[in-house]
């Protein structure tokens, strides 16, 4: 009965972060944020999880990686992806963090050896309680509503998710932020 408490309880609140971001009106809470810094401290959180299945998490980031965002909400989006990539990944497997800074942009990506996406399927991943592997949804946990969350939080900041992927061959997540005219503190 807990278990199921804390399922509903998940997509009560998954529910009402979409309610929240489908507003026209959403605005995003702009700080200055370290990528790098964040994306570390999310591999440090997920890390002791990873270990239970022997995946190794490989990081390759800029030292820094600043960016005007909303901190909560883009932390929000890089849990999701590095804790999706533990979640798909078999034992044994890896997970590599890519963190790039250029003038124009920031690029997080996250690749993984796990099972994999239809290419097909690609184009409903970020529908809301779109599940690829239906019969593994219940097993798995979650909402299926995460990758929408990310794409809503990715898209209120102006950047996009590109997504690869192959049965079997694992996924490629690769969130690209714009830094509008490289300077940090005129992103729209």
């Amino acid at each position: 009965i807990g278990d199921e408490i804390d399922r509903l309880d998940n997509i009560v609140e998954d529910l009402l972060t979409l309610v929240q971001l489908d507003v026209p009106e959403t605005k995003v809470t702009r700080e200055d944020v370290d990528l790098s810094d964040m994306a570390g401290r999310i591999i440090g959180k997920l890390n002791p999880l990873a270990q239970e299945k022997h995946i190794d998490i490989k990081a390759a980031m800029s030292d820094t990686c600043p960016y005007y965002g909303d901190g909560d909400k883009l932390y929000q989006v890089f849990f999701n992806l590095i804790h999706n990539a533990i979640k798909y990944t078999p034992e044994e497997g890896t997970v590599w963090i890519t963190v790039r800074c250029t003038d124009t942009q920031a690029e997080v990506a996250v690749r993984d050896t796990g099972i994999g996406i239809d290419p097909k399927e690609i184009p409903h991943i970020f529908d809301r309680f779109y599940r690829v592997d239906k019969a593994r949804s219940r097993a798995t946990g979650g909402t299926g509503l995460g990758l929408s969350i990310a794409h809503k939080i990715v898209l209120l900041h102006g950047g996009r998710i590109d997504v690869e992927s192959e049965n079997g061959a694992g996924s490629t997540f690769t969130v690209i932020l714009p830094i509008q005219g490289g300077d940090t503190q005129n992103v729209k």
